[in-house]
């Protein structure tokens, strides 16, 4: 009986770790692009690009500091986007916070999370898509107030 129960965890961890890989039949393609801030690249680190299938699966993939990108297993079909780049200052407000036992500092209101406008952090609010098949190529223009 014992051997039964360690056969069936085996067979179980083995379907988990399988499923995600395929997809449960999702179809994927590989999205390569670049992202522009005001119509240049921002050559900042730390930015990511999100996709979120029409399933809801999420692929990311990072940003480099000229504005490329490549997604690897984006599900096919239309993809809602965003685009974020973390703030360090917002970074190191928090940290000092947190060091402080949960003091926050005035000035933590006045500094945002996000290098680009909030609106690009989610899908729900970034106004930007792609309908992904073979091959495809995306180009996120974000535009905002200027980046010291």
């Amino acid at each position: 009986m014992c051997r039964t129960w360690s056969r069936l965890a085996v067979g179980f961890a083995v379907v988990a770790a399988v499923l995600p890989q395929t997809g449960c039949g999702e179809s994927r393609a590989d999205v390569m692009g670049r992202v522009t801030y005001n119509g240049t690249p921002l050559a900042k680190p730390g930015g990511e690009i999100v996709f979120v299938g029409p399933k809801g699966t999420q692929i990311v993939a990072p940003v480099a500091e000229d504005g490329t990108y490549r997604a690897v297993g984006v599900p096919t079909g239309l993809n809602r986007v965003a685009v974020y780049y973390p703030n360090p200052a917002f970074k190191d407000v928090k940290q000092a916070a947190f060091k402080r036992k949960g003091a926050s500092p005035t000035s933590a209101d006045s500094i945002p999370p996000f290098l680009t406008p909030v609106k690009y952090a989610s899908v729900e609010t970034s106004d930007l898509s792609v309908e992904v098949g073979s091959a495809t190529v995306f180009d996120a223009a974000l535009a905002g107030p200027p980046i010291p």
